[in-house]
């Protein structure tokens, strides 16, 4: 079911007897896609805790799921070097690190809390340096200012990823 969307991301809640007992498990594939292809654990954000509103979750009503974390950290990674964001920001600042801000803080100009920085690519001579993405592990999904956004160039490279393997 569409637990609605919070900053932007529209986000679905599915229910799932694990063998323990049914759980709530949140996913950004729609439930067309999902009931086709199914929804394997990397294409699951995370875990509804009990006796929360699916239809209005928070940060404390949803556990993580490290798979998803993992496959978001690689898809980024991969997918870093066609960032526009990233050739410009390189260009500018010459050398150092340029930091990959989630798209849903309020202030990307200003200070920007830790769990709003997806992670940071090494720069040298105005070039993002192949592989040197590193993920910030104080990053969250959702936050009280939503779910994550990312640049549409890797947010098409997230959707791609998660649908090829949802369909293996």
């Amino acid at each position: 079911m569409p637990a609605g969307s919070r900053g932007d991301r529209q986000v679905f809640v599915y229910r799932f007897d694990f063998g323990g007992g049914e759980r709530e498990v949140v996913s950004l594939l729609e439930s067309d896609w999902a009931f086709r292809h199914g929804l394997r654990a990397d294409g699951t954000l995370g875990f509804v805790r009990a006796g929360a509103n699916p239809d209005d979750l928070g940060p404390a009503d949803v556990e993580e799921n490290d798979v998803f974390v993992r496959l978001l950290s690689t898809v980024v990674q991969d997918n870093i070097g066609q960032s526009d964001f990233l050739r410009r920001e390189a260009r500018k600042q010459g050398a150092g690190y340029v930091y990959l801000i989630d798209g849903r803080t309020p202030n990307p100009g200003g200070r920007v809390p830790p769990e709003d920085i997806l992670g940071a690519v090494e720069v040298k001579d105005g070039q993002g340096v192949a592989g040197s993405y590193r993920h910030n592990p104080r990053h969250r999904l959702l936050t009280a200012a939503g779910w994550f956004r990312l640049p549409a160039e890797l947010e098409s490279a997230l959707q791609r990823r998660l649908r090829v393997r949802t369909a293996d």
